[in-house]
């Protein structure tokens, strides 16, 4: 009978060996989220910091402070507003005799840009590229001025407003966009 139950047992034990298949093993060449905050891969705040150092900011300097580096304190906020309005105007006459001679238009998105490629005259490039720079600050500190005093109002519908009032007073024969997207000289 000995033999009867090993061969009992053996017959027993081949269908649970056949049964039994080792797990399949998968192999991963990426780290886990848990794994990348601790080993320092924070991409997000990585790039949340890079875009913070390539934003302009002012620094915070007290009279005092100014005063001890040497600093022009005498003029007031008055003459300071007059030398900008006065620069202001300036800009305005040279962007008018742009406008005119097609190295600048009045795009649709209410900003002015540069279209060196209809340029009749010589200028100075980078003069150009300056006021135009400094108008199109004015215009966008402007237009977010008059969206905070009627937050109703999208941006996009204060800029379209304030565009079509804007065009009436460009000087005559300067270059707009028109709405299919072609530069054309303003009739008078």
């Amino acid at each position: 009978m000995n033999n009867a139950r090993i061969t009992f047992l053996i017959l027993c034990a081949l269908p649970v060996t056949g049964c039994i298949t080792p797990p399949d093993v998968v192999m991963l060449d990426r780290k886990t989220v848990l794994e990348e905050q601790a080993s320092g891969e924070l991409y997000a705040l990585e790039n949340e910091l890079r875009e913070l150092v390539l934003l302009p900011k002012g620094v915070d300097y007290t009279r005092g402070q100014l005063g001890d580096a040497g600093a022009d304190l005498s003029r007031t906020s008055l003459s300071v507003i007059s030398e900008v309005h006065a620069l202001l105007r300036l800009d305005s006459e040279f962007l008018d005799d742009l406008l005119v001679r097609r190295c600048v238009g009045e795009a649709r998105s209410g900003l002015i840009v540069e279209t060196t490629a209809t340029c009749a005259g010589r200028t100075a490039a980078r003069r150009i590229s300056a006021a135009v720079q400094r108008v199109n600050r004015t215009r966008r500190q402007l237009w977010e001025w008059m969206h905070s005093q009627q937050p109703d109002r999208s941006l996009d519908e204060i800029r379209s407003s304030w565009r079509q009032h804007h065009l009436a007073a460009i000087v005559c024969g300067g270059q707009i966009e028109d709405d299919d997207g072609a530069w054309i000289a303003k009739q008078c």
